[in-house]
């Protein structure tokens, strides 16, 4: 009795690998195409949205630096409108590239608009310190 049962799962497990393999093999390749050619655009996407995001380091950076030694003269004014669409632009490279993309477009008028402000904010935060000084 215990060999028949053997012969029995024995059977069972190669009808298992059997379905698995006729599965695998009878897709046909048609699922996986149209798969692919999403993957395949995504990646574009995603290559091309982080190439935005990189472009725009450069000047994320000096924005950075000028806020920091005299900040922005508008708090609440472009540089923190480009904070937040940098970051929300950054956060989504990786699930929605398309709607990074969409927000690279308004990025770097945004950015040149915070750098000007935030070096205008720079200016008068040097001229508030030499009068201090004078004094």
């Amino acid at each position: 009795m215990e060999g028949f049962a053997v012969v029995v799962l024995l059977a069972a497990g190669i009808g298992v690998v059997i379905f698995a393999l006729w599965v695998f093999a009878g897709r046909d390749g048609h699922a996986d195409d149209e798969e692919a050619s999403d993957t395949v655009e995504h990646a574009h996407l995603r290559r091309m949205a982080e190439a935005g995001i990189s472009s725009l380091a450069p000047g994320a950076i000096r924005l950075a630096e000028r806020e920091r030694t005299g900040g922005a003269r508008h708090p609440a004014g472009p540089a923190r409108e480009f904070w937040r669409r940098f970051a929300a632009a950054s956060a989504s490279v990786e699930r929605d590239p398309a709607a990074a993309l969409d927000e690279l477009r308004v990025l770097p008028g945004l950015l040149e608009e915070a750098l000007r402000d935030a070096e205008r904010g720079a200016v008068a935060a040097e001229d508030a310190s030499r009068r201090e000084k004078e004094r």
